[in-house]
């Protein structure tokens, strides 16, 4: 069964959707300026191996080597192509983290392992727990920052995680979706340290920061090139559609979306916890990333009781459904613009004081 936030389709009426954690300022325009100049382009088919979409890339991240960059259909696509193309032992993931990891292991057929690494207050995880459970011939996979908790592992951290499982005979794949909203953005990444590491992969979503995942465009940044043949074997052909492609080149290069999607998210996210963490009753936990983990203390009512209260007053919340490790009690906002920030926070405020 998938567990996914923004799920508006089963409901009626116009809702504020914060289980779906994207950039409130929307579809960049100048993706929409362009989509518009390039219309023809619907007429051919894309290039097969998509070389100028991983140029793109490659410059938008500041690396050399187009050719170890996989793009896909959204970062779910790479996720379980890698796994599927990996041959592994073993998956080993965090709890509670981003379900798609152990659905991937599944369909491959491939042992899964999530690992209560975190500490009590989700700030920090335990490294070395994570390597306890693994064996030769392991991925590790950890999304960084974290969904839902908003935890960032630094990046001194990361490497020498990445150190110890190469010396394992293991591989590390860091699943950087939420990154761009971090305050610490590029510097935390570990997408400039792939070409150290011949045991690294980072995958990205493109389109969580730049505000339309219906376009569907996924990026990973592969340690070697005979690794990255080896994901694209697993792929079918034009998997990219042309919107998406027509988006990296246009997203990448919009420093004024960029820089106000970041003040943004500076702003918002501290403003949303400070009128949250005041609630009786609630506990939010702090996150690096565009959304908050939050606890209801008082028991007189489940996240699902909560969320059914709130979509009868436009409002729709993430409960905990398909991240282990988590209780009936916990649920995952996102950061949205001020005007809806206060929504939620007026909302929340009649339902639960």
């Amino acid at each position: 069964m998938n567990f996914h936030g923004g799920d508006v389709y089963r409901y009626s009426g116009d809702l504020i959707d914060f289980s779906s954690n994207i950039n409130p300022l929307g579809v960049p325009d100048s993706f929409r300026r362009l989509l518009l100049e390039r219309m023809e382009d619907f007429t051919r088919y894309p290039d097969i191996e998509y070389q100028e979409l991983r140029k793109r890339i490659a410059d938008y991240l500041h690396i050399y080597r187009p050719e170890n960059i996989v793009p896909g259909n959204g970062a779910v696509e790479l996720i379980y192509k890698l796994v599927a193309a990996s041959g592994a032992s073993r998956i080993v993931g965090l709890r509670p983290t981003f379900s798609e990891y152990g659905r991937a292991a599944m369909a491959a057929g491939v042992e899964y392992v999530d690992v209560p690494a975190f500490t009590g207050e989700f700030d920090d995880v335990d490294r070395e727990l994570i390597l306890k459970e693994t064996v030769p011939n392991s991925i590790v996979i950890i999304c960084n920052p974290n969904n839902p908790t908003g935890t960032l592992i630094k990046k001194a951290a990361m490497r020498e995680l990445a150190e110890a499982l190469l010396k394992r005979d293991c591989k590390l794949v860091i699943d950087e979706a939420f990154i761009e909203f971090t305050d610490s953005y590029p510097s935390e990444s570990m997408a400039d340290t792939v070409e150290e590491f011949s045991n690294l992969t980072v995958i990205r979503a493109a389109t969580k920061f730049f505000g339309m995942p219906g376009i569907r465009l996924g990026y990973a940044i592969v340690s070697d090139k005979a690794a990255a043949k080896t994901i694209k074997e697993h792929m079918e052909p034009w998997n990219i559609n042309t919107a998406a492609v027509i988006a990296a080149y246009s997203i990448f290069d919009d420093q004024r979306y960029i820089e106000k999607s970041r003040s943004w998210i500076r702003t918002e996210r501290g403003y949303l916890y400070e009128g949250l963490a005041n609630f009786r009753g609630l506990k939010v936990y702090p996150s690096k990333a565009n959304f908050h983990l939050l606890e209801l203390t008082d028991r007189d009512m489940t996240a699902s009781q909560l969320k059914a209260e709130m979509v009868k007053k436009g409002v729709l919340i993430r409960t905990a459904e398909g991240f282990n490790g988590l209780s009936e009690f916990h649920l995952r906002l996102a950061v949205k613009d001020r005007s809806s920030n206060d929504v939620l926070i007026n909302t929340l405020k009649t339902l639960i004081e």
